[in-house]
Parts: C-alpha cells; structure tokens; sequence
C-alpha cells in the first residue's frame, strides 16, 4: 500500500511479509525437483537419495515458512517516524536512528561479496570461489562513524556474518545505513521520498526522544521496539508499506497449480497407481534383487549360526574326552 510522502506524520512500516510469501512457489519446486529425480533415478544410489531427500525437506521448509507468514505477518524491517528510523537486524539487535544524526540521504548500487563452495555449471566445488551480488538503487541514510561505533557495531566482528557490509557500507568517515527495498517489496523511488522528507522536516528537531542501541539477542530487539511503537500508537497511524501478502498474482496461481498437480502426478507414480514406459520391469528386477540379497544374507546369517553351533560341540567334545583321559590315566 502506497502513503502519500507529504503526509510526514505518519509513521511507515516496511515488512518482508510479502517476499517471504513468494518463497511458495520456489518450495513446491524444490518439492516437484526432488520427487522428478526419484522417480527418474529410482533405483537411486544412496547419494542420489540423500540429495532427493534434502531438497524435499528443504522445499518442505519453504512452503510452511510461506504459508505461516501469510497468516501472521512479522515485525517490521524499519520504520520511519517524526523520531528517526528504527532499524532492526534480524536475530541481532534493533536500534534508532534520530533524524538528528543523519548526515545526508543518498541512492547508491550496493555490492556484497561471499564466499561459496556450490557453482550452477560445475555443482559442488571443493575450493570456495567469492561470489559478488550487487543490489541496485538502495536508499542509504548516512550517519558518523562515531555513531555506528555506538549504536550499530557489535562486539564480536564475525558474528554478524557476510551481509553485514550490504547493509552498512563505510563512505568517506561516515557510514552508509542501506534500506533495502526489494526486502520489502516496495520501489527505490518512493522509499527515498519518505525517508527524505521526514529527514528534512525533522533533522533539526533536538534528539531527546532517542532510543539507546540494545545488546544482541531477538529479545532484547523486541523490547526495544516496544518505545517506537508506543510513540506511534499515540499520535499517528502506522501504516504497513509493501505489497499486500495475501495478494497473489495470476501467474503465481498458475505457477502453484502446475506445480502441485505434478507434485500430485509424481507421488501418484511412487505410489504404483501408474508407471513409465519399463519402470515396471525395472522394479522388477529390484524387486528381485532385493529378494535374493535377503535370501542370500538370510543364508549368510544361517551358515554362522551352525557353524558356531558346531564349534561349540566339537569344544563341548573335546573337553569331555580330555576328562576321560585325565580320569583313564589318574594314579
């Protein structure tokens, strides 16, 4: 939903509730993947099967996530308030930027690099190759260096991990706060537009009502957001931006239906209610196979048993006929 940027009273809130929602179609996918492969592949070697069953469970994994997040939306990325910007780094800490301490407003191209052991030509690789993802038209807010040492910084320098450079991204003695917008599901335009409003309007207002930074932990991040909701709860509404979740697009139903009627189609096939051109004859022969590695270990199995059975006599024989003898030749 779209707020006119004039009204800079208003508080926005950004969600990802929308992207997490179009992980439905990638999880049926990976689910009708995996399910293909089986059943192409059937009989599989051992690694064929654990590869079906991590990208069955994996496909699994997206699916509930997106179905979950479609009936309960989740907090908010940032929000943007006559007090500043509340900015909250998923499963780190939450913290607030006064409109005071932004030095500048900017549109910038964000480039993160990572390292990565998986190539699509190549597959697995066992020498990692650094990967580069850029990410066009990004509203940043700019802020001292002095401040991200605060505010920002964690302690522990590999704990935020390899995406902590796309969303604070060091200029010149500042530092560039990325607001990223396609993890909202709004356009760049209009996300600077509310950001530089309210900066203009609100730079020069004193910063008593900001909120400190708060340790790590999702818990405290969330008592942290409890001021910046309570301050917007009071005079203003808040006003979720973003593309409404529960909206989906025609080519998104398609994309599901196809997609589950193959689901459908392929477990029908596993099931034994139809078969490919020789799949029978293959399972036959498995079958078959399977029937004479049992017979054949059962026999395995038998021919240990009496051949300790017979140990065992031949033992219980020896040691009666060495008492015999011992009482034969006893003075």
């Amino acid at each position: 939903m779209n707020v006119i940027v004039q009204d800079i009273d208003r508080t926005l809130e950004y969600r990802s509730d929308a992207v997490m929602v179009r992980l439905l179609p990638s999880g049926l996918l990976l689910i009708f993947l995996g399910l293909l492969i089986h059943v192409l592949s059937d009989p599989a070697p051992i690694g064929t099967m654990i590869a079906v069953a991590l990208c069955v469970a994996f496909g699994i994994c997206l699916v509930c996530v997106a179905l979950w997040r479609r009936i309960h939306h989740g907090r908010p990325l940032f929000r943007l308030s006559p007090d500043g910007v509340d900015y909250r780094i998923p499963w780190l800490k939450a913290l607030h930027i006064p409109w005071s301490e932004i030095r500048g407003i900017d549109t910038i191209d964000v480039e993160a690099r990572y390292w990565s052991f998986w190539d699509f030509r190549y597959g697995f690789q066992v020498i990692p190759d650094r990967k580069v993802v850029n990410y066009p038209n990004v509203t940043v807010v700019l802020v001292s260096k002095q401040f991200y040492d605060q505010r920002i910084s964690v302690a522990a320098r590999l704990l935020p991990g390899p995406g902590w450079r796309a969303n604070f991204v060091p200029k010149d003695g500042l530092v560039q706060v990325a607001l990223h917008h396609d993890l909202v599901s709004v356009e760049p335009r209009p996300l600077r537009e509310a950001v530089e409003a309210r900066w203009i309007a609100f730079r020069d207002r004193p910063g008593k009502t900001s909120v400190p930074s708060v340790a790590v932990r999702q818990d405290n991040a969330t008592a942290a957001s409890k001021p910046a909701v309570a301050r917007a709860a009071s005079g203003t509404a808040v006003v979720a931006m973003g593309a409404n979740p529960k909206a989906v697009s025609r080519w998104q139903v398609m994309a599901n239906s196809v997609l589950l009627i193959g689901i459908g189609i392929l477990l029908a096939n596993l099931a034994g209610w139809w078969e490919l051109p020789g799949q029978n004859q293959v399972r036959e022969v498995r079958t078959k196979a399977q029937t004479e590695q049992k017979a054949w270990a059962d026999s395995i199995k038998r021919n240990r048993e009496e051949s300790r059975k017979l140990e065992a006599e031949q033992k219980e024989l020896r040691r009666k006929l060495d008492e015999d003898m011992r009482r034969m030749f006893a003075p």
